[in-house]
Formats: C-alpha cells, structure tokens, sequence
C-alpha cells in the first residue's frame, strides 16, 4: 500500500474548489463529480456505480468510456475484477481506495484474461477503484482507468482520494434522500390522480404514515365499519398477520394488494404499501396503453414491473444491457413518465 505525503497548497486548493463546485449542485452528485474529476485532476476515464450493502453493482455512469466496455463488463468480466468490492467489502468500509498493483503483481496482472481480453482490448492498463461510504452505508464506487501509455496513479492520487472521499461521500448521500424524497413525491402525486385507487403507506412497525383520499371514499362506500380508525386498522391488522402467506386481501368489491419494500416502487426499505382497487377486469384504456408498446417493449414492461435491473433483464431476454436501456427510454416516452418509480405506478393496475 502507498504511504501518506503531503500535498502542495494548489493540491489542497483544487480539491477545495472541487467540492464546492460539487456542493453546488449536489442534486446531480454523481455526473457532476465524474465532470468535476475529470476537470481538475485529468481523471478522464471512469465509470460510477451504485452499491448496496453486499457489494453488488448497479446502474453505471460511464464518462469517457465505451458503452460496450460497461456492457462487456456488466455481462462477462464483473467477477474476474481483482477491485470489485465484493472481494474486498471489509477494507473498503476503512481504507477508501486501492489499485490494481495493490492487490496483484502487475506482471500476473498483464497475463491474466482480465488483462488481455477486457482492459487492452479497450486501450486501458491502469485502475483505481475509490468507495463512498456515508452513514454507515455505500454510497457508490468509483473506478478510474488510464491507458498503458500514461503513469499510473501515484501516492498523490491516493492521498487525494483519501481527502475527497468523506466529503464527496456526505454529498452523494445528500443526493440519494433527494432523490428518494423526489420518487415518493412522484409516487403519491400519481396515486392522487387516481381518484378509484386507495393508498395506505406503512413505516415497519405498520404505523400509518400516509393515505390518499380514496382510502376515505372507500371507506364511505362499504360502510360497514364503525370509524375509519376501525376500517384501516383491519386492513392493517391483515396485513402483519398474513404478510408473508396472504399478499392479496378482499373486501366487499374492492382487492387489496400488499406491496413490500423489496419492490423499487417503494423509496424506503422500511416501507410497505397497501393498495385498494376496485375488483374489476383491465379497461379499454389500460389495453390501448399497453398496444402502443412493441411486444419487445412489452416483455421489457413485464420485468421493470417486477423490479428487475437492467442487467437481469438482459439476461431473461437475451439482448445486451445497452439495448434494455433503449427499450426503457422508448417505453417511458411511450407511456409519459420519466422514471421507474413512475412507470410502476401506472402499470400497477394492469
């Protein structure tokens, strides 16, 4: 591993600049900081990824990089990445960075499939992977490359990333309650234009933290409950007993979907949601909505639905994860939405 130096007041100054450009608009953290990277310190090659607590990867942002090199990753080399932070989970929640030197002799490096059938048939050599970790969780993760025909990163890359990375780790998690803030603002504004649905969102102890007005229309429309305290507490009392055996309720006309926080239509994994509809077949308007997709988009629908990532379903189809991400495009154009949160709310009911 490389040792600590001291870096030069520019250094400091850059790295200072950096931030708070970041700081700025922290709402766009992750493009922003490949940007800003690339800017100050000639980082010009990386990708940036969403993690989960386990180390698996997900939903990358390449800058400067080939689609089919994160496409040949995502399927094929992933598991022979000697930075993946699955092989290295522990030490990444301390030690921030490594390199690929830091782990393997660069000459087995060069003679390893990883080398010669993945990084030079892309014209890169060197790596860095730098974490994110804020809260207690991962944030996201960093790979940087360069071309065998510049240096390889030094002990001032190193010592910088050690500096950047609290910091920049605070930001991008700032960025990620923004955005689940946003997607449950999306999530209830679509459910208060449906006027027939109901909405109950739970916290994990089943305490109600939100209802739409449907659920009190409802309420009105069985009438046979003494107060609507009475009415959401069965429903709610339903759903802790026969979570795990019963996801599907009935009461007088209407049904009753559980939803847990697995599925991404829920922000929060703490959170679970009930939805009341009126018990009835699929309408026109539901069978035109799904005619203006391609039976390729379709089967795409099917799976972003269920809350598949783009890399699963590309394997379930068969097609690479760069042509998922084109159906997806087409499909919320198709179907006027701009995101996933969205998309599932409006097919929730098919």
């Amino acid at each position: 591993m490389l040792s600590q130096i001291n870096l030069s007041k520019s250094e400091y100054g850059r790295m200072m600049q950096l931030i708070s450009d970041l700081s700025v608009n922290f709402k766009n953290g992750t493009d922003e900081l490949q940007h800003l990277l690339s800017q100050y310190f000639g980082y010009h090659s990386s990708i940036f990824w969403k993690i989960d607590q386990k180390g698996n990867l997900s939903n990358p942002t390449n800058h400067n990089l080939s689609d089919y090199l994160v496409e040949d990753y995502v399927n094929y080399f992933y598991n022979d990445d000697y930075l993946h932070p699955q092989k290295h989970l522990d030490f990444y929640r301390e030690n921030i960075v490594l390199r690929m030197e830091d782990v393997i002799s660069l000459e087995e490096y060069k003679s390893s499939d990883y080398y010669k059938e993945f990084m030079k048939k892309y014209g890169q050599y060197h790596k860095m992977t730098m974490t994110f970790y804020s809260h207690n969780k991962f944030v996201g993760v960093l790979g940087i490359c360069r071309p065998l025909s510049e240096k390889g990163f030094t002990e001032v890359d190193f010592q910088r990333a050690r500096i950047l990375s609290p910091i920049v780790s605070n930001l991008l998690y700032l960025e990620r309650e923004y955005e689940e803030l946003r997607q449950e603002k999306e999530l209830l504004e679509a459910f208060a234009s449906e006027s027939d649905t109901g909405l109950i969102l739970l916290d994990k102890k089943y305490e109600i933290i939100y209802m739409n007005q449907a659920v009190w229309d409802i309420y009105r429309e069985t009438n046979v409950y003494k107060s609507m305290e009475d009415f959401v507490g069965k429903i709610v009392s339903n759903v802790s007993n026969n979570f795990l055996s019963s996801p599907m309720l009935r009461l007088q006309g209407y049904k009753i979907k559980i939803i847990g926080h697995q599925e991404l239509f829920l922000s929060r994994e703490s959170r679970y949601a009930i939805i009341i509809e009126r018990d009835k077949v699929v309408t026109i308007k539901e069978n035109d909505l799904c005619n203006e997709l391609t039976m390729r988009e379709k089967e795409v629908c099917f799976y972003l639905k269920k809350g598949c990532t783009y890399k699963e379903i590309s394997k379930k189809l068969f097609i690479s994860v760069h042509t998922v991400n084109k159906h997806a495009k087409n499909i919320y154009k198709k179907l006027g939405v701009n995101s996933r949160s969205l998309l599932q709310a409006k097919l929730l009911y098919e």
